[in-house]
């Protein structure tokens, strides 16, 4: 019975190797952000792991496209040079490292990312799956900011800010005056989308600059996640043909300022209120 306890132990081996197969897993950022038109590079890994080769698939699960779409496919050494038209391409380090790149990113690429991790030599073959990338896609707002002078009679001004081509809907915009009447349009329009998936929205309000000496200073204010776009227009009082205020004339300047998206900023939609 010599043979019984070799028996014993290969059997403990090979469940000790089950055991540690299970718990190998695959490291993936649970969150990337980043901007439309842009390029973006999803990470995936297994540090223990180290294989001298290995394959890798990445699967892409959206509402639009369906769930499961396998995205490329390619082995790690034998790997050749990407191509540059292609939108979806894979690379390989050789620290069990695959990296999808991800070019001219548009909203409809948003979704789950599934990498999934092959190896066969040397056997057996161990499949390792990562618990998925979610990738948000946002666009910067282009906003406007302009005025018109109302009728000649009355000393107020039609503000318009103008906040176009942005995603996701979530969005802050404000307008505020440091002089004179504000009074909102109550037909402010909520957000609405565009053709291309982004959206659209305008705020207007009247504001009256007859206790102004001095006009006064508008500011669109827009936020979207920690991105921020202000806008900023003077008013001045004008006068009339005897010296003496009259309505408020049009736009006399405007500055910008403006402060793009960080890709990889933390955070959610949570701290970004909708427009009502």
């Amino acid at each position: 019975m010599a043979w019984l306890p070799f028996s014993l132990y290969l059997l403990g081996t090979g469940l000790c190797r089950a055991a540690s197969t299970q718990d190998l897993g695959l490291d993936q950022p649970p969150v990337v952000r980043a901007l439309r038109g842009e390029s973006v590079t999803l990470p995936c890994s297994c540090d223990v792991c180290n294989y001298p080769d290995f394959h890798s698939e990445w699967h892409f699960a959206s509402g639009d496209r369906g769930p499961g779409t396998i995205l490329t496919v390619k082995t790690a050494i034998s790997s050749k040079h990407l191509d540059p038209q292609s939108k979806f391409s894979v690379t390989h380090q050789r620290n069990s490292r695959s990296l999808l790149l991800i070019k001219n990113l548009q909203i409809n690429d948003q979704g789950t990312y599934v990498c999934t991790m092959i190896k066969n030599v040397p056997p057996p073959t161990v499949i390792l799956k990562g618990p998925g990338t979610q990738l948000e896609v946002y666009a910067l707002p282009k906003v406007w900011l302009f005025a018109s002078p109302s009728e000649a009679a009355l000393p107020t001004a039609l503000v318009t800010c103008a906040v176009r081509d942005f995603y996701p809907q979530s969005l802050y915009a404000t307008l505020n005056a440091t002089c004179g009447g504000y009074a909102a349009l109550a037909d402010n329009a909520s957000a609405v989308m565009t053709g291309d998936g982004t959206f659209n929205t305008t705020l207007q309000a009247w504001v009256n600059v007859t206790d102004c000496q001095n006009g006064t200073e508008v500011t669109c204010l827009v936020r979207q996640l920690t991105a921020e776009t202000r806008r900023i227009l003077w008013i001045p009082r004008a006068k009339n043909k005897a010296g003496l205020p009259g309505p408020a004339a049009a736009l006399s300047s405007l500055h910008t300022a403006s402060h793009p998206v960080d890709p990889q900023a933390g955070g959610g939609r949570a701290d970004v209120p909708e427009l009502e």
